[in-house]
């Protein structure tokens, strides 16, 4: 990620360039349910007490395992990565947000001779017959992991399906990526292809769909980790797209950040709590990332964050309420590595209405978290 931009992807604002409709839900992992998450009592991954494979059965919402192996949800925040650099040069880290899918691509040792990893997720809507498909993720190799290969690969079926194996699934990927990944360095890479489908398709399957044989696995040459790690491939996912030619592009939006006024309130239109809480619904977390990135590319800018209430309740609670989710937004941020100099919140409850409170429409839009730049200085 080392593009400087001036833009922040919000759903807000009149539109400068769309993007094709994307058919995969939870694209970029960050949407999680059932909270709080569930790290393991013992965990192989160092730095990240929340990842594995039990945050990925049961916090990891619309993505599910295709075989009895265990695909990981890696939870990597700025945080850890700081912890990580203490010790390590070559640490992960999401390309987008703050989560990846983690799926192993080849074992063989004397327990196993084949073991395999898969990700599964149903599609927006089916993907229709006869028209040009594209398919892209964005891949990186494990720190950990001694090996890397080829093979990573696109299944589309027209029903969900579950091995019960830890073995290769041996279906027929109708995009397959035959290059090995990550062979000399750790930089997120982009695997693409295109195919058109013969018949309608609605689930995506995720992983290596060969066996050993068919598999080109290599020693990774900068591997600095500890000799006694068994050896086995193991990749991270994030960012994965799928739509069809002459699709309604996506209503995402692109705001010129340079264009803001210091002071100048932005409305966040996509953060979400629970009914009179300032607890944030998982559906809030895409929004946040957005702002999160654009902080992490941006790092000489400083926000406000400001909560708003309507006017229902009376005027002490409703303060007291704005500025527990101003602030919840605000820790949001510095639990993933933005620092506390860049950030104030504070609340307002119903002092500030943008509407009317008289209906509904009206105090929907007062209910509302917004930022305002404080300081921003570009061409670093």
């Amino acid at each position: 990620m080392k593009l400087f931009s001036l833009f922040l992807f919000l759903f807000f604002s009149s539109p400068t360039f769309l993007f094709s409709q994307n058919l995969v839900p939870n694209h970029s992992f960050e949407v999680v349910e059932n909270l709080p998450l569930r790290g393991p009592k013992r965990n192989a991954f160092e730095f990240e007490h929340k990842s594995g494979y039990l945050s990925f059965q049961t916090n990891l919402k619309d993505w599910t395992a295709a075989s009895d192996a265990t695909p990981d949800l890696r939870i990597i925040p700025k945080a850890y990565l700081r912890e990580c650099k203490k010790v390590y040069k070559d640490c992960n880290v999401a390309k987008t947000g703050a989560h990846v899918a983690g799926i192993m691509t080849y074992l063989h040792n004397t327990n196993t001779e084949t073991f395999r990893e898969y990700i599964q997720v149903k599609l927006k809507k089916t993907i229709k017959p006869g028209i040009k498909t594209y398919c892209e993720l964005w891949i990186q190799k494990d720190r950990q992991a001694k090996l890397v290969s080829n093979n990573i690969g696109f299944y589309f079926s027209q029903k969900k399906f579950y091995e019960e194996t830890e073995d290769n699934i041996e279906k027929q990927p109708q995009i397959n990526h035959t290059e090995i990944i990550n062979q000399e360095n750790m930089e997120w890479v982009k695997i693409e292809g295109t195919f058109v489908p013969d018949k309608p398709l609605i689930y995506l399957t995720i992983g290596n769909f060969y066996n050993n044989e068919n598999t080109n696995v290599e020693s990774f040459k900068k591997y600095r980790g500890l000799s006694w790690t068994p050896a086995y491939t193991h990749y991270l996912i994030d960012d994965v797209r799928v739509w069809q030619e002459g699709d309604k592009p996506e209503e995402k939006l692109v705001f010129d950040i340079s264009k803001i006024e210091k002071n100048q309130p932005v409305v966040l239109k996509n953060i979400f709590f629970d009914f009179d809480q300032s607890s944030l619904k998982p559906a809030s977390f895409e929004e946040l990332n957005h702002l999160l990135v654009f902080l992490q590319k941006n790092k000489n800018i400083k926000i406000a964050i400001h909560g708003h209430t309507d006017n229902h309740g009376n005027d002490a609670y409703n303060l007291k309420l704005s500025s527990s989710r101003a602030h919840v937004v605000m820790d949001f941020l510095m639990k993933n590595g933005i620092e506390e100099k860049r950030l104030k919140s504070k609340g307002f409850g119903e002092d500030q209405p943008m509407a009317t409170n008289d209906t509904e429409e009206g105090r929907e839009k007062n209910r509302r978290v917004e930022f305002l730049i404080l300081e921003k200085q570009f061409g670093y």
